[in-house]
């Protein structure tokens, strides 16, 4: 048996704040070069790596990334840790990881999430996201 870890999505540079809370239809994935779903089908588990390469702004800023999957009524179910993907949130520059499975069969398709807290317009700018998956 062969065990073979792949990146299957990475986007980097990107702003993090209240105004949007899950990748959109307009972030390319670095992998694939393309804009669309991120394509989970292939996978069993995995592991999201969030790097914050700057410190962020607001008051008290707070930032959970979490990963969710669809369903086939297309709501979003998730299945990464409930408080954020390592079990904690993000206050200053750095990285965290965490996994997304829990336990759950990942479906097709999956999107990364997040809720940015604090005053002040908190926000995370140049942020990097990399998920891997293991078949």
């Amino acid at each position: 048996m062969t065990i073979r870890d792949n990146l299957i999505f990475k986007a980097s540079g990107l702003t993090l704040n209240s105004n949007t809370n899950h990748i959109t239809a307009s972030v390319t994935n670095s992998v694939t070069n393309r804009v669309e779903a991120i394509d989970i089908s292939t996978i069993s588990s995995g592991l999201l790596v969030v790097h914050v390469p700057n410190a962020p702004t607001g008051t008290s800023p707070t930032l959970a990334v979490f990963f969710e999957v669809a369903d086939e009524f297309g709501n979003w179910i998730l299945t990464s840790n409930a408080t954020a993907i390592s079990g904690a949130t993000i206050n200053t520059s750095g990285f965290t990881y965490g996994q997304i499975t829990n336990g759950y069969t990942l479906g097709n398709q999956g999107r990364i999430r997040w809720a940015v807290g604090g005053t002040s317009s908190p926000t995370f700018t140049g942020v990097g996201l990399s998920l891997y998956g293991r078949a």
